[in-house]
């Protein structure tokens, strides 16, 4: 599977990655929202690990533009994010967000995930 991680945080993508091709899979990476949406309308992924702070474009705001684009509004997204706020957990998901894990996580919580939504 081909993986966009999205997350202002080059350490925490850099993580992503290495736990993504760890298990066989492969990734690109966004700082934000914006950046995201950028890489989306030139490439093909299979699923979207997203983080909700970040500057230029959050994670909201991206999964709103998301629901507005047919051309990327069924590619599963897991939210990923040190944020536990259970209106925010249900504002991603009315927003289309198919998972939800918060940091630290686990690999194993992580991989879970991914088979729950793909």
């Amino acid at each position: 599977m081909f993986f966009l991680c999205v997350d202002d945080s080059a350490t925490l993508r850099k993580i992503l990655t290495m736990t993504l091709k760890g298990a066989g899979h492969q990734c690109a990476e966004a700082e934000n929202g914006q950046l995201a949406l950028q890489y989306l309308e030139a490439n093909k992924v299979d699923c979207i690990i997203l983080d909700v702070n970040m500057p230029v474009m959050g994670g909201v705001d991206f999964l709103r533009e998301r629901a507005s684009r047919p051309d990327i509004k069924k590619i599963p997204v897991i939210v990923l994010t040190t944020e536990s706020d259970q209106g925010l957990i249900g504002t991603v998901q009315e927003l289309g967000a198919n998972g939800f894990l918060a940091k630290p996580f686990q690999k194993a919580d992580l991989l879970d995930a991914i088979a729950q939504v793909t």
